[in-house]
C-alpha cells in the first residue's frame, strides 16, 4: 500500500451501510484494500464512511461495488432529480431507463412524462456527472446540466420552460395561420376570389409557407426525429414527421411535375395544407399540454414558495439581513408579525401565535410557548420573536414534506408498468398498420392519393402521449391535493392498496385520544401524594410518553422536588426502573410490579377496578417490593373520532384497538366510539403480531398510529399510517402521514383515493379507447362503409386534443369533492 498522505492520489468518499462495530469497518478497509488499483482505504465508523485513495482519473465502480457487498455491507445510495426540459414521450422512456441500467453505480432510474423529471438513484462519487449528461443527450437529443436536488425551485428551469411553452404557442399560432392561408391558395374551388391568381404563384406561396411550418416553427419534431433515426429508435416526433413530412414531399414533386410536365400531374391534389395543419395542431396540442401539465405541479411549487429567500441573523447583539442557505444550527433569528420562518427551531420568546395552515392544514393560528418547536415556512401571526435554528434546508420537516410529495409523484402504481411496455412497442406498431393500410388501398386500385392520404392519416391520428400521460399526470394532481389537505401519501401504490382495505386497526393513546393525558386521581398507600407524583416523576423525566409528560407536568404544577437519578432502564411494555437512594424503583404496569416482585393489597382491586373503568390509564410506583401507590391519568377522545368510525362502519368497514393499557380502560374507550373488538394490554412487539393476526383472517389493514410504540405495527400493516405529531420513527415507518392529527383526514384520503383510481381508468380508457376507434377510422373504415374520408390535418387536431384531454381530466382531481 502506498502512503495514505500522498498528495498525487485522488480520493473518492463512500457512504456505508451496516458497519457496527470495529471489526465491521476492518472486514471493509480489508475487503477494498484487496483491490489492485486502490492505494489507501481510511474507514470511519462513525461516519459510516470510507474515505479511498487511488490513482489515475476513474475507478472501476463495478469491482468496488461487488467487493464491499461481498464483504456484506451496502453503499448508501442517493436520489437526485433531473429536469429533461422539452422530453415527454412515453415511447422511449424505457429506452432512456435502460441505458441508465447499464451504468455502474445506478441503482434505479424513473422518468415521469408529466413533470419532465428523471428521478435517479445512484452512488456519490461513483456516478460521473459527465457519464449522466451525456447518457441523457445521447438517449432524448437534449442537454441537461445535472446538479443536486435542493428543497427550493430551480428557478432557471421555471424560466426556460415558460419561454418554451410560449415559443410553441406562438410557432403555433403562426403554423395554423400560414395553414390556413395555404389552404385558401390550394383550393381555389371553395374560394373564388383567388381564381384570378395563377395556380403556380398560388402553389409557390403554399410551397413557402409549409416548408417554413415544417422546417422553421416544426423544427424540434424534425430534430427528434432524426435523433432517434441513426439508432433505429422511434417515437412521437417520428409520426408526426412521416405524416407531415410525406404530406409535403408528396405535394412538392406533384406541384414541381405540374410546372414540368403539366398534362401527367393534372388532376393530383395538393396537401401542403395538411402538411401545415399537421404541424400547427401538434404544436398547438404541445403548447396546451405543457400549460396543463405545469398546473399539475403547482401544489409542490407552493410547498417550495414557503421558504422565504431571506433571514435576519442576530450575532453578538447585531442584526444582519442573510440568505436563508446561509443558516446553520443554533443561530438566532428574529421573526417580525406576517413573517415566515426560515428555518426549524426553538421559540426563544415567551409565546407567539403561529399560522401552520400552509403544513398542516389547521385553520386557527397556534399558540407556541417558549420551548417549543417552529417550523419552516409557518406566518408568525404575533408579535417579534425569537428563535433557535435547529434545522435548515431539507433537513426540516418543510424540506422533507417536499421531498415525500416529490417521491410520492415520481412513483408509479402497478399499472403503469403494463401501461409503459404499450407504449415502448406502440410506435412501430402504428408504422407497420399505416404501411399495410397504403399498400391495401393501393392494391385495391383506389389511386396514389387517396391511399396516402389514408396513410397519413394512420401515422398522424395515433397518439401515445395520451397512454403515457393517463397515470402520471393523475398521480401527480392528487399527491398535490392529498398535500394541501394535509396529508402526506409516501407512494403511489398506497392509493390503490386504499382501496381494498377492509379493517382499521388504531392505536387508542394519541390516536383515537388526545394523547394530552393529565392527572386526575391518586391511591396513596404510603407517604402522601406529593411525595408519590415527586418518586414516579423522578423516573417518567427519563422518557417522552404521554404519560410521563402528564406526570411532571403535574409535579411542576406543584413546585414538587424531583431527584436526579444517575440511570434509569427503560423496559419496553412494562415501564421504568432505577435506583433511588440505594433502593431499587419502579413506575409501570402490573407486569412490572410483578416482574419486581411487588405483591398488591388484596383491598386494592376493587379501587383498580373503578379508575380503569372511568377509562384512566394507571401507574403503579413501587420501592423495592412495596407498593407506594398508583396515579390515574385522563385523556379525551378526540372529537371528530366518533363520526369518522360511525362513518367508516357504514361504509362496511371493520375498526379495532390496540393498546398497552389494561382492558377496563381500552374497553371504556372503545364502547363509547363504538369499536367492538380490543386488544389490550399489548407490549410493543406485540402490536405487530395482533396486525398479522388480522391479516391472516383475509383482512386487509391500516394502522393508525402515533408513536415509537406503533413504528414496527406500522411497517407489518398493509399501509402504516402515523400522525405527524407522533414520533419521526413512527413517521419513517408510515405509508401515509396525516399532517395535522384529524382522522377526518382518513376519510379523505379514502375519498381521493377513489376519485384518483376512477380518473386513471377514464384517462386509461380514454387513451386506449381513441387509439382503438380512431385508427381504423383513419384507415378507411369510414371510406368503405360510408364513403366518408377525413382530412390529415382533423387527424392531426385529433390527436393534439387527445394527449390534452387527459391531462385536463386529471386536474380535475383539484376541485373534486373529497370532503364526505
Amino acid at each position: 500500500m502506498a502512503d495514505e498522505t500522498n498528495p498525487h492520489l485522488n480520493f473518492l468518499v463512500l457512504p456505508i451501510d451496516g458497519m457496527t462495530c470495529a471489526s465491521c469497518s476492518a472486514r471493509v478497509k480489508q475487503s477494498i484494500e484487496g483491490i489492485d488499483w486502490v492505494q489507501s482505504v481510511d474507514v470511519n465508523l462513525a461516519a459510516e464512511q470510507a474515505a479511498i485513495g487511488f490513482n489515475g482519473p476513474a475507478v472501476d465502480a463495478e469491482k468496488l461495488i461487488s467487493t464491499i457487498e461481498d464483504a456484506g455491507y451496502n453503499i448508501r445510495t442517493r436520489t437526485s432529480e433531473i429536469v429533461i426540459p422539452g422530453f415527454s414521450d412515453p415511447t422511449m422512456i424505457s429506452s432512456l431507463q435502460s441505458a441508465f441500467s447499464e451504468i455502474p453505480g445506478v441503482g434505479n432510474s424513473h422518468f415521469n412524462p408529466a413533470n419532465e423529471i428523471l428521478s435517479l438513484t445512484y452512488i456519490p462519487g461513483i456516478v460521473p456527472v459527465r457519464l449522466v449528461e451525456k447518457t441523457i443527450a445521447k438517449e432524448t437529443g437534449i442537454k441537461v446540466i445535472w446538479r443536486e436536488q435542493t428543497s427550493g425551485i430551480d428557478e432557471e428551469h421555471e424560466r426556460k420552460s415558460l419561454e418554451r411553452i410560449q415559443k410553441q404557442f406562438r410557432d403555433s399560432v403562426l403554423s395554423i395561420v400560414s395553414a390556413i392561408v395555404v389552404f385558401v391558395a390550394t383550393m381555389p374551388h371553395f374560394f373564388p376570389f383567388i381564381e384570378s391568381v395563377p395556380a403556380y404563384a398560388r402553389h409557390s406561396l403554399a410551397f413557402i409557407l409549409t416548408t417554413w411550418v415544417l422546417f422553421g416553427a416544426g423544427h424540434s419534431i424534425l430534430k427528434g426525429f432524426f435523433h432517434k433515426l441513426k439508432p433505429g429508435k422511434s417515437d412521437m416526433n417520428t409520426l408526426v414527421s412521416i405524416g407531415a413530412g410525406t404530406a409535403w414531399l408528396y405535394s412538392t414533386i406533384v406541384m414541381i411535375g405540374g410546372f414540368i410536365l403539366p398534362q401527367i400531374f393534372v388532376g393530383y391534389p395538393l396537401f401542403f395544407d395538411s402538411a401545415a395543419f399537421i404541424t400547427g395542431f401538434i404544436l398547438l396540442g404541445r403548447s396546451l399540454e405543457a400549460r396543463a401539465k405545469k398546473q399539475t405541479g403547482l401544489a409542490l411549487n407552493s410547498l417550495l414558495k414557503l421558504q422565504p429567500d431571506q433571514a435576519r441573523r442576530e450575532t453578538n447583539g447585531s442584526v444582519e439581513i442573510v440568505e436563508t442557505n446561509q443558516l446553520k444550527s443554533e443561530d438566532i433569528c428574529i421573526i417580525k408579525n406576517s413573517e415566515r420562518i426560515p428555518a426549524d427551531g426553538v421559540l426563544l420568546s415567551d409565546h407567539s401565535e403561529i399560522d401552520e395552515a400552509m403544513l398542516s392544514g389547521e385553520s386557527l393560528p397556534v399558540t407556541k410557548e417558549k420551548g417549543q418547536l417552529v417550523l419552516t415556512g409557518t406566518i408568525n401571526t404575533g408579535s417579534e420573536i425569537k428563535f433557535r435554528v435547529l434545522k435548515t434546508g431539507s433537513e426540516t420537516a418543510l424540506g422533507q414534506i417536499v421531498q415525500w410529495v416529490r417521491q410520492a409523484q415520481n412513483s408509479q402504481p402497478p399499472v403503469q408498468k403494463l401501461v409503459d411496455k404499450i407504449a415502448s412497442v406502440f410506435v412501430p406498431i402504428v408504422i407497420v398498420v399505416a404501411f399495410v393500410t397504403l399498400l391495401v388501398w393501393l392494391i385495391s386500385g383506389q389511386g396514389l392519393s387517396l391511399s396516402l392520404m389514408h396513410f397519413i392519416n394512420v401515422i398522424v391520428i395515433a397518439c401515445p402521449c395520451a397512454l403515457g400521460l393517463a397515470t402520471p399526470t393523475a398521480i401527480i394532481v392528487a399527491m398535490g391535493r392529498a398535500a394541501n389537505s394535509g396529508i402526506l401519501v409516501k407512494d403511489a401504490s398506497v392509493l390503490e392498496k386504499l382501496l381494498h382495505v377492509d379493517t382499521f386497526l388504531f392505536d387508542k393513546t394519541g390516536t383515537l385520544t388526545e394523547g394530552k393525558l393529565s392527572f386526575e386521581k391518586s391511591i396513596v398507600l404510603k407517604g402522601d401524594e406529593d411525595n408519590l407524583l415527586a418518586v414516579a416523576a423522578s423516573l417518567e423525566k427519563h422518557s417522552t410518553h404521554p404519560i410521563a409528560k402528564a406526570i411532571i407536568k403535574e409535579t411542576e404544577s406543584r413546585n414538587l422536588k424531583i431527584a436526579n437519578l444517575e440511570k434509569a432502564d427503560m423496559l419496553t411494555g412494562f415501564g421504568i426502573k432505577a435506583v433511588l437512594d440505594g433502593k431499587a424503583i419502579g413506575a409501570g404496569n402490573k407486569k412490572l410490579m410483578q416482574a419486581m416482585g411487588v405483591t398488591l393489597p388484596e383491598d386494592i382491586d376493587t379501587q383498580i377496578e373503578t379508575l380503569a373503568g372511568l377509562g384512566m390509564s394507571l401507574v403503579f410506583i413501587a420501592r423495592e417490593k412495596e407498593l407506594l401507590g398508583l396515579i390515574g391519568l385522563a385523556d379525551s377522545i378526540r372529537s371528530e373520532a366518533q363520526i369518522v368510525i360511525a362513518k367508516l362502519h357504514l361504509h362496511k368497514m371493520e375498526t379495532a384497538m390496540v393498546t398497552g393499557d389494561a382492558e377496563k380502560t381500552a374497553r371504556h374507550i372503545a364502547n363509547l366510539l363504538s369499536i367492538s373488538e380490543v386488544y389490550a394490554e399489548q407490549p410493543p412487539q406485540m402490536k405487530s403480531g395482533i396486525v398479522k393476526k388480522i391479516q391472516e383472517k383475509a383482512k386487509t389493514v391500516a394502522m393508525i398510529g402515533d408513536g415509537v410504540n406503533d413504528a414496527v405495527a406500522l411497517s407489518q400493516a398493509d399501509i402504516g399510517i402515523a400522525l405527524a405529531e407522533g414520533t419521526d420513527v413512527a413517521v419513517e415507518a408510515a405509508d401515509l402521514v396525516l399532517l395535522r392529527p384529524d382522522l377526518n383526514l382518513l376519510l379523505k384520503i379514502k375519498n381521493l383515493a377513489n376519485r384518483t383510481e376512477k380518473t386513471i381508468k377514464q384517462n386509461l380508457f380514454w387513451a386506449f379507447g381513441y387509439n382503438v376507434l380512431m385508427m381504423p377510422s383513419a384507415a378507411g373504415l369510414l371510406y368503405l362503409l360510408f364513403g366518408i374520408s377525413f382530412n390529415p390535418a382533423f387527424a392531426a387536431l385529433a390527436m393534439a386534443l387527445s394527449s390534452v384531454s387527459v391531462v385536463t381530466n386529471s386536474l380535475r382531481l383539484k376541485r373534486a369533492k373529497i370532503d364526505n
